[in-house]
């Protein structure tokens, strides 16, 4: 790990020279060096259409230190504490499923960079950005590093690249995890013809202990060593020598050409040179009216777990040995997808624009069984997908601006699933009052995950289980008032044919209904320099036997903020963390899944954090004392899951530098 930082600190040194050496050969009038402020556009892109949605740089200022990827996921999750380990979220909506094809993807959705998720950047100037965060003690700590560079070469070209490491040894035996991603991307951006692309890159490396063995060193620690604590090194786990991996890689080529006309717009700049306030001005613009799009997109995904100790009674089942496993999945899809859109300002009469897309895509999954020796087991899947899609939209205008999207396949193993989904937000006055209202509706018609179905290793197997499809109805809406930071939301799911895994971790269909209602409130307060920032979430589920969550989950985020000498603003305060019981899922190393279990009540424990922010231009710092609470007040029951508790209390600190 020390020659890694070594490389890291390298690497970071190299880019501040660069980025600075690129100021220094952009020569200007001393008068205007003062006056010119950087400009960034940053956006990202669907990965059907290619239509930019445009971002904010990341300049958070307040609440800094819950700026890392658990935090920004959900308010109540489900982890063994270390960043770069497997989660689930407790707050069923915040479940983010990208793909129906690849079961493992959801445990690491809060890090993964799929091509959705890449910043494309703007800039005329390069921009970097440089982030470490690390904890105390030292033998235990966590470093989170960040490094991006980006820079245009001309007004047209800009080319990027991303960086994050992650490495946490873990407040608990053989806990660490290792997470390395990042990648490359370039756009082109001219009057008629637009490329972005990128190549992304994830890979995850987590020691799996099992967990700690009995619970009660946790909840009750008196009755298992007469002691009334112990130290988290000292707790015994289930396993010491496991390892799970996962990698995905994918790459993603878009490209648009537009057909359209120069429309001459006019704008009212202001004076500085002239007696009056404004001066009338015009120019040319170019107004799309009909855009060509090919996508080409390939993913390439494995996962591995490996246990050379094998230890006694974990598993019920050795299936190909009983002194090593070693099994190992594969995924890969390469998919092109040929679209046209008629843009807005082709219909003058009515103001909608309306897009239609296909797209192919084959896919292949594998299996693979090894003991120390030889491979027992391999086998080998492929599946080829003709989709066919479109898209009704009105994305201009002040007042109303809706989304329609439906997709259906036509040839291969998922003929005739679909997705419809509807959205329309509203934007309006009431007096003064600015208001906004979101109502958006779903309704879809899917197969579970392949590894559902069919999968092989040396703890679980199942084969040809043969499911209904699932059906799913999403109904959902906010009430806002921007102004004012208060929001409110209400989300309903009803699913069909629900697919989990029980409590043995066998995939299990229920044939019936399950309904979630979920009801939640943003809002932030204000009385002089002090703040007040909630978040609260109710759930209410059908069928908490087969889709159990907490009633209740709570954020709130109390402090004091100002700023001085003009530069330098500090946040001094308090956060907390907070879920009603219930019986939680258990996570289980093998397949890197979490599933159901009814022996064990999680929650109803408040975790507090004490942190001091400060924003100095464009640097960034903090320092925090994590789970400050504990031993002190709300009981022992800080387990995240069953067997295993969150950390014991830490000091952390971060920076983060944009330049």
């Amino acid at each position: 790990m020390y020659s890694c930082r070594v490389c890291l600190l390298v690497v970071s040194l190299i880019v501040s020279v660069l980025t600075f050496g690129q100021f220094r050969s952009l020569p200007m009038p001393t008068a205007q060096r003062d006056t010119v402020k950087r400009e960034i556009k940053i956006w990202t892109v669907d990965d059907i259409y290619g239509i930019a949605d445009t971002v904010v740089i990341d300049t958070l200022v307040t609440s800094y230190q819950d700026n890392q990827p658990i935090n920004n996921y959900s308010i109540a999750n489900s982890w063994n504490g270390n960043l770069g380990s497997p989660l689930e979220s407790k707050i069923y909506f915040d479940r983010k499923i990208s793909s129906r094809e690849d079961m493992f993807e959801r445990a690491y959705a809060p890090y993964l960079i799929k091509p959705s998720d890449v910043r494309y950047y703007d800039t005329k100037q390069p921009f970097s950005q440089m982030v470490y965060r690390s904890a105390f003690p030292v033998q235990n700590e966590e470093d989170y590093f960040k490094i991006m560079l980006t820079m245009n070469a001309n007004k047209h070209v800009n080319v990027g690249g991303l960086c994050n490491l992650i490495y946490g040894r873990g407040q608990y035996q053989y806990q660490s995890s290792n997470m390395l991603n990042g990648g490359f991307w370039t756009t082109y951006t001219g009057k008629r013809y637009e490329i972005v692309s990128s190549v992304m890159f994830n890979s995850f490396k987590n020691r799996e202990n099992g967990g700690i063995v009995d619970n009660r060193y946790i909840t009750d620690p008196q009755s298992i060593i007469g002691a009334s604590s112990i130290q988290a090194r000292n707790i015994p786990v289930n396993m010491f020598n496991s390892q799970s991996a996962y990698r995905n890689f994918n790459y993603f080529f878009n490209h648009r050409y537009k057909i359209g006309r120069d429309v001459e717009r006019h704008i009212k700049i202001d004076s500085l040179s002239t007696d009056t306030l404004f001066i009338d001005s015009t120019y040319i613009e170019y107004e799309p009216i009909m855009t060509f799009t090919h996508t080409f997109h390939a993913e390439d995904v494995v996962r591995k777990y490996v246990d050379e100790s094998m230890p006694g009674g974990f598993y019920d089942n050795n299936f190909f040995s009983d002194t090593y496993t070693k099994d190992s999945t594969a995924y890969w899809t390469i998919a092109n997808t040929f679209a046209v859109t008629l843009e807005e300002k082709f219909n003058r009469l009515m103001r909608f624009g309306l897009s239609a897309y296909v797209k192919y895509d084959i896919r292949h999954y594998g299996m693979g069984i090894k003991n120390r020796e030889d491979t027992l087991r391999f086998d080998n899947s492929y599946s080829h997908n003709l989709i066919f899609g479109a898209n009704l939209f009105k994305r201009e205008g002040k007042w109303v601006k809706y989304d329609v999207d439906g997709r259906i396949y036509l040839v291969g193993p998922h003929i005739g699933e679909f997705d419809l989904d509807g959205r329309f937000d509203f934007d309006f006055n009431v007096g003064r009052e600015p208001l906004s209202i979101m109502a958006a509706a779903g309704f879809r018609n899917y197969s579970e995950y392949y590894q559902y179905r069919y999968y092989e290793s040396n703890h679980f197997r199942w084969s040809d289980l043969d499911f209904d499809n699932s059906l799913a109805l999403d109904v959902k809406g906010r009430i806002g008032l921007p102004k004012r930071d208060i929001s409110v939301g209400v989300q309903f799911q009803n699913i069909t044919n629900y697919v989990y895994l029980n409590e043995k971790c066998m995939p299990t269909q229920y044939g019936g209904n399950v309904q979630v209602l979920a009801v939640d409130v943003l809002a932030k307060l204000r009385a002089w320099r002090f703040h007040l920032d909630v978040q609260a979430v109710y759930q209410l589920t059908g069928n908490k036997d087969v889709l159990p969550l907490p009633d209740v989950a709570l954020y709130g985020n109390f402090y004091y903020k100002d700023k001085f000498f003009k530069v330098l603003t500090i946040q001094l305060g308090a956060s907390v963390r907070y879920h009603t019981a219930y019986y939680g899922n258990a996570y289980m190393p093998a397949l890197g899944q979490f599933y159901l279990q009814k022996d064990l009540l999680i929650g109803n424990y408040p975790e507090m954090n004490v942190y001091a922010n400060f924003h100095l231009k464009t640097v960034r710092f903090f320092i925090q004392y994590y789970h400050l609470n504990k031993g002190l007040f709300g009981g022992t029951n800080y387990l995240s899951m069953p067997n295993y508790p969150i950390n014991p209390g830490t000091f952390q600190f971060g920076l983060s530098w944009n330049f």
